[in-house]
């Protein structure tokens, strides 16, 4: 029994060590990565790769649940650094800004994004259902049009998505252009600094509230424990 133990434990701590080895050469662009690469990454033989996951796309898909798992986390514990945010324009900057550090510390998971996202595929639509951080789902506003703005598809969504993922994953070709030109210090851009991250979250929350004018305000609907609560009141 104990040596049966050891064997799971063994494999187990096998699987992991490729799938830490496959984030970030499929974080490349899935095509670009070969199975043979991530064995020699991670110092497995190629056939213990195929023993453990059967196929390329069954190691990526492990792959990109401990990425998206782990930038998730990264999330909520930038969100839930520090005071809590009072009112829906707090609360959407605390949100945008956790975001853009999470992304900063783990930029594989924007990388995956873009590179899936340009065709469809099976993994598109797995990160379709997955790639969403949990904290923009539970979050409530107030105002409605905050809560639509992030949570259903438009166009003012994927400009605010596409801003800040490109200005966070493509921060190397950034700051090299912006070198060349004699702007901004790169050393800010890559990797963002904190007061660069503070004034994209500003520039991006003023876009969310301006494109909200057109529409009429109305309160968000409250969850169904909310309405409880208030009832026995």
């Amino acid at each position: 029994m104990q040596r049966e133990t050891q064997r799971s434990q063994q494999a187990e701590k096998v699987k992991s060590e490729i799938v830490e080895a496959a984030i970030p050469l499929f974080a490349r662009g899935f095509d670009s990565v070969a199975v043979q690469d991530i064995a020699a990454a991670a110092g497995y033989k190629h056939s213990l790769v195929m023993y453990h996951f059967g196929t390329k796309d069954q190691l990526w898909e492990r792959a990109a649940e401990r990425l998206m798992q782990r930038f998730d986390q990264l999330h909520r514990d930038y969100f839930n650094k520090g005071s809590k945010p009072v009112g829906d324009q707090q609360k959407l900057k605390r949100l945008l800004l956790a975001f853009v550090l999470a992304l900063r510390d783990l930029p594989e998971y924007g990388q995956v994004l873009l590179s899936e996202g340009t065709h469809p595929s099976g993994r598109l639509l797995w990160l379709h259902q997955h790639y969403f951080p949990s904290a923009f789902v539970e979050i409530q506003f107030d105002d409605a049009r905050i809560q639509n703005s992030l949570k259903k598809v438009s166009l003012q969504r994927n400009a605010l998505v596409g801003a800040l993922l490109y200005t966070v994953v493509a921060a190397p070709q950034i700051a090299l252009s912006a070198k060349q030109d004699g702007l901004e210090s790169p050393d800010e851009i890559y990797p963002i600094s904190d007061a660069l991250a503070g004034r994209l979250v500003e520039m991006m929350t003023a876009f969310v509230l301006a494109n909200m004018d057109a529409a009429p305000r109305k309160p968000a609907a409250r969850s169904r424990t909310a309405l409880q609560k208030k009832s026995r009141l």
